[in-house]
């Protein structure tokens, strides 16, 4: 699977709501293989305040109170998600698609090849299911759903 940008809407929602819906939709992505290292394991979004890192080496740094991460950290696969503010505390805006208020970076990726009978023991088909459990699960769950900004080709920077 790619690595992934998407814009979340949150509408109504507080930040505390929003973080609660994402933990209960890893929860449930979590359950739902049978490999006991995500189910036992799964770790929380943490909250992060910085210093943040720049995208490409001539960027500014965003300028943020707080953004969330998460790392699976997986045996070989990994799912690592960061939720940001779309709206720096300068006033920049990161993706100017209207209602945005929250961006979500997904980067699903394997550092090794993935034999069938690793991905049997993980109980998947594909090494891309726990994170595509995440994202059905997050689908579900949330008022709107996330809008697809971008989507990173091999060696691309992140916006």
């Amino acid at each position: 699977m790619p690595r992934l940008e998407y814009g979340l809407k949150t509408g109504d929602l507080t930040e505390e709501e929003m973080v609660k819906l994402f933990e209960k939709a890893l929860t449930r992505a979590a359950k739902a293989t049978s490999d006991l290292h995500v189910a036992k394991n799964r770790k929380k979004l943490k909250k992060y305040t910085g210093p943040f890192g720049r995208s490409t080496p001539d960027a500014e740094p965003p300028d943020y109170d707080h953004i969330y991460n998460f790392n699976s950290g997986r045996r070989g696969c990994h799912l690592f998600i960061q939720l940001y503010p779309n709206m720096e505390r300068n006033g920049r805006v990161k993706f100017p698609q209207e209602g945005i208020t929250w961006g979500m970076y997904i980067d699903f990726s394997y550092a090794r090849e993935l034999t069938q009978g690793i991905l049997n023991d993980m109980g998947v088909q594909r090494p891309e299911e726990y994170a595509l459990n995440f994202l059905r699960e997050l689908t579900r769950l949330f008022p709107s759903k996330p809008v697809l900004l971008h989507r990173y080709t091999r060696g691309e920077n992140r916006l």
